[in-house]
């Protein structure tokens, strides 16, 4: 379970327990002073036991509170699927963006569809939490790991983030929004605004980083995350494809035209695809004429450009012969 959410649920009980014991201090045959003495060494050992564990594999709690909860016993299913699937979709964008920075790769995420290592950022419901109403979510543990996951890394990351973004002020708000992945920064509105419009709150508790926020704090971050926009346009250009990896998603093309420019940006998955499996049409079109359809994606805040996204989505050849390339 995740540690500090664990440390909570144990520090609750040995408030209890205490309380307990200071009551049982008047009873004259110490029965259940003993056992309230002995639940309190037990809570000790357990708390002494999991603040000095370390797991290797992803581990997070998300409690809710508000309208979609009812005492801490139901929510609404409508409400939980969407909070737990916006979640696991910004955790998948954070350790793609992640891996890339790891790779020293600065091209962004593909703006849709799947994301590279989408397989390796799976959670699952592991448990329920008691006394609250939300639910531990976990990586399959599917062999021993010394070091932490990326996953795990990932998902306490993720937890940062979202801290750093409610308590920033403006200008450091700009900042981590601009240095973040646009894919990042729309999976960051998505889940707010499911929060924000079931008028719910949350507290986010992993292994090292803990985050609560209030019905209000959600509120002030969707609303700031609101004024960023991600605008879409799509291009059909004319030139010689220089180069293509279908592994990294990656493309560079050099423009028709003697002072025709180079760009470089993204590869639609299926183009990629298309591209590793069919030699022939690899022949076709490497370093000879083609028209590419790319979708260029605008992230702005406050109507200022902050990061510009190619995407390359469609690429044939053309029968004409280009020239000064």
């Amino acid at each position: 379970m995740a540690t500090l959410h664990s440390l909570k649920v144990l520090e609750a009980d040995r408030y209890y327990v205490e309380r307990q014991l200071a009551d049982a201090q008047q009873d004259p045959w110490g029965t259940a002073l003993m056992m309230w003495q002995n639940r309190l060494a037990e809570i000790t050992r357990q708390i002494d036991e999991l603040a000095a564990s370390s797991s290797s594999y992803a581990s997070v709690a998300l409690i809710f509170e508000g309208n979609p909860v009812i005492s801490s016993t139901d929510i609404r299913v409508d409400f939980t699927t969407d909070a737990l699937t916006t979640f696991q979709k910004l955790v998948a964008a954070r350790l793609a963006e992640q891996e890339r920075q790891a790779a020293g790769d600065h091209a962004a995420l593909p703006r849709r569809g799947r994301l590279p290592g989408r397989r390796s950022s799976s959670l699952y419901i592991r448990d329920i939490v008691r006394g609250s109403m939300g639910f531990v979510l976990e990586e399959r543990a599917e062999q021993a790991e010394l070091l932490p996951t990326k996953l795990k890394e990932a998902v306490e990351s993720t937890t940062a983030l979202l801290g750093r973004l409610n308590s920033a002020e403006e200008d450091e708000f700009q900042r981590i929004v601009l240095e973040a992945e646009p894919r990042v920064v729309q999976a960051i509105q998505k889940f707010t605004k499911v929060l924000f419009e079931a008028g719910a709150s949350t507290r986010i508790a992993g292994d090292q980083n803990e985050l609560t926020m209030g019905i209000a704090d959600v509120d002030r971050l969707s609303k700031r995350l609101n004024e960023v926009e991600v605008s879409e346009d799509v291009e059909t250009v004319d030139g010689v494809l220089q180069g293509l990896l279908p592994e990294k998603l990656e493309f560079e093309f050099k423009i028709a035209g003697e002072d025709g420019p180079t760009i470089r940006g993204d590869v639609a998955e299926d183009l990629a695809t298309k591209y590793t499996l069919d030699p022939a049409f690899v022949e076709r079109l490497l370093h000879k004429p083609g028209r590419a359809r790319v979708k260029v994606v605008r992230t702005s805040k406050n109507g200022v450009l902050t990061k510009e996204q190619r995407i390359m989505e469609t690429l044939e050849p053309i029968s004409s012969t280009l020239t000064a390339y």
